[in-house]
């Protein structure tokens, strides 16, 4: 190219165009920010967010110098579509829709109710301008038609030069928000749009390398185990069923509504025969339901960037269906769904799932919300489950229990008050009453079938169904539960394990993830892995809990025995909040640090092993083996 030819004057009437076109964009992308909550970095998000869209739109000009009117609207069009889903995606999952979730496309038919009980009229006003604007371009194409269809429009280096600075102010911007954040980028300081690039960039590039030396305090800290083993070998030789219930929190077992239980079946079983993990906490990730299995199978963490069967495909896995095998255990899953749901039936051979029965396999004769009643996946599953040779490791996923959680009016079996009558919260505890009704007719099917008395039952919650960053529902909860409805006791969900005729009963109140699930069952099935062979901790064996959050709320949140640490959304330390579980009381963020670093670290380095496919080297030379090598190559880069 000529550059001394092609670098011109630009032209005033299109200047004026762009201008229309990238402030209309940016004043609706304020609005969402405001949504999202987004104060401190307000101003400048606005300032980045504009100078990204004025870049994007400069290079349409030198891209389509004939026909760039055309990609203005169209672009205009996109962005609003994009702050049109966000708004959405936020009013239920409280963040911005990750580029990730690109892969989940082939999910929205099967959470279609979900979806459109989110939608509000006033969010279609996202596209009114851009309806408008379509009209005023064709008026202004009549005024200015000769430089609107000139063919000797041709590309002016001046817009190509323009975008480039553009972009190295957005860049040290951008670096600026790094150094302040600690590297904690997030849509709070970044906005919409810097941040869906951001995202995108973080898809693609390759996993982080773990600071080793931090990574290695968090991998002492998990082999610390007590020497006298509790419970290893109490479920030796039983089935193992397990019931992953959809959106069970545990708020629900612990309150009456107006002196009816809510859970009248679960509370009656842990009080028998049962090891009850009362501060048991969700960790999932953007795969929601399929994050859950995925880590209590695994011990590792989910993906940071879509969900993890989709992210880790083709992987090498070591799980606790794998791990039972070896005892003669053989694994089998029900769902009432679409097999291809969350990629299952392609991932399940790799998590080392025998059978899976699914929608293909039940008949479809009740369907309630997403697919086959609880009702209904017992009743059918039960004659499958007699024909396996014992001992058998069996997982349910439930679905009827799920957002909106609208029952039909023959299952609304709780007399409601007056007050919960058509509520959100009023709606989520009739689920929740049905789901535990099923739970108790599943019980009894097994007692019939000569099933229960060798058999070991757990249950546990895959993740909250009832999100306190919603202003109407947290006031609700707060009055249900009599306190204020916090982070703390939105993810924490029930785990039992319920032994019939073994005399056990206990409460272990230390924190616990579903990360420990998979060392802590390896445990009670009398074959416990080595301390370092996964990031979860036996929750029967050790003396300080610990569970590192990411995705749903800052990647360095955590919550130990004692405090919950949440990391600002804005990326800040200091504008972080923590508390003492018991009385509520504020704690020092200081006292929050090491668990901070603690959690950050277990995190990045779950993902380098994941990333890099490392679950069979950690198998031989576990996780301390894996800081060894990444020491290795540290010193080999030097």
């Amino acid at each position: 190219m000529d550059w001394g030819k092609r670098i011109e004057k630009p032209n005033a009437h299109i200047i004026r165009m762009m201008t229309v076109f990238v402030i209309t964009l940016l004043v609706k992308m304020m609005i969402l920010h405001w949504i999202m909550g987004v104060r401190l970095y307000f101003i400048q998000a606005a300032i980045m967010n504009l100078m990204t869209l004025t870049g994007l739109f400069l290079l349409f000009i030198y891209f389509f110098p004939k026909n760039y009117f055309k990609a203005f609207w169209w672009m205009h069009l996109l962005v609003s579509g994009l702050i049109f889903v966000n708004t959405v995606y936020y009013s239920h999952f409280f963040t911005l829709v990750p580029v990730g979730s690109v892969f989940q496309i082939g999910q929205l038919g099967g959470v279609s109710d979900s979806i459109f009980a989110l939608l509000r009229p006033i969010y279609f006003l996202y596209f009114a301008d851009t309806i408008y604007l379509r009209f005023w371009i064709k008026k202004k194409s009549k005024l200015y038609h000769s430089w609107y269809y000139d063919k000797k429009n041709r590309r002016n280096g001046i817009y190509a030069i323009a975008f480039m600075v553009l972009m190295s102010f957005m860049v040290g911007a951008i670096n600026l928000v790094a150094l302040s954040t600690e590297g904690n980028l997030r849509p709070a300081n970044l906005g919409m749009i810097n941040y869906h690039i951001y995202d995108t960039f973080r898809l693609t590039r390759p996993a982080p390398i773990v600071d080793p030396d931090q990574a290695e305090e968090a991998v002492i800290a998990i082999e610390e185990e007590e020497k006298d083993r509790r419970f290893e070998g109490l479920l030796e030789g039983r089935n193992i069923i397990v019931i992953q219930a959809e959106s069970l929190q545990s708020f629900p077992m612990e309150h009456a509504l107006a002196d009816q239980e809510v859970t009248p079946v679960l509370n009656d079983l842990i009080r028998q025969d049962t090891l009850y993990f009362s501060n048991f906490y969700e960790q999932v990730g953007w795969g929601n339901t399929s994050d859950a299995e995925f880590v209590v199978h695994n011990g590792f963490y989910p993906s940071t960037s879509t969900f993890s069967y989709q992210a880790y495909e083709g992987n090498d896995f070591y799980t606790l269906p794998m791990h039972l095998e070896k005892q003669g255990y053989t694994s089998i899953v029900f769902h009432g769904n679409d097999p291809e749901f969350w990629s299952r039936q392609s991932a399940y051979p790799g998590q080392g799932i025998h059978h899976f029965y699914s929608a293909e396999d039940f008949e479809m004769n009740e369907i309630i919300g997403l697919g086959l009643s609880d009702y209904e996946l017992y009743k059918q599953s039960i004659q499958w489950l007699k024909e396996k040779p014992e001992p058998f490791y069996a997982f349910y996923i439930t679905l009827t229990c799920h957002h909106p959680f609208v029952m039909p009016e023959p299952y609304q079996w709780l007399d409601m008050p007056a007050e919960y009558e058509d509520t959100y919260l009023g709606h989520y505890l009739q689920s929740v009453y049905y789901m535990d009704q099923q739970i108790g007719y599943f019980i009894n099917l097994l007692k019939e079938e000569g099933l229960y008395d060798h058999s070991a039952i757990v249950i546990y919650g895959d993740h909250q169904g009832v999100d306190m960053r919603n202003q109407e529902i947290n006031e609700q909860v707060s009055r249900y539960i009599s306190r204020p409805y916090q982070e703390d006791e939105m993810f924490r969900v029930p785990l039992m394990v319920h032994v019939p005729g073994s005399g056990v009963e206990e409460e272990i109140t230390l924190a616990g993830g579903q990360i420990d699930f998979f060392p802590t069952m390896a445990n009670l099935a009398g074959n416990p892995l080595a301390p370092d062979a996964v990031l979860g901790q036996d929750l029967l064996n050790i003396k300080e809990g610990f569970v590192a959050k990411q995705v749903h709320v800052s990647a360095g949140s955590f919550i130990d025995n004692e405090k919950i640490f949440i990391m600002s959304p804005e990326g800040l330390y200091d504008n972080s909040q923590s508390w003492n579980l018991k009385t509520g009381e504020q704690v020092p963020l200081e006292e929050a640090r090491q668990g901070y670093e603690r959690a950050l670290a277990e995190i990045t380095l779950s993902e380098y092993v994941m990333e890099n496919n490392l679950i069979p080297r950690v198998q031989k030379a576990g996780l301390s083996g894996i800081l060894d090598n990444i020491r290795f190559l540290l010193d080999l880069e030097k």
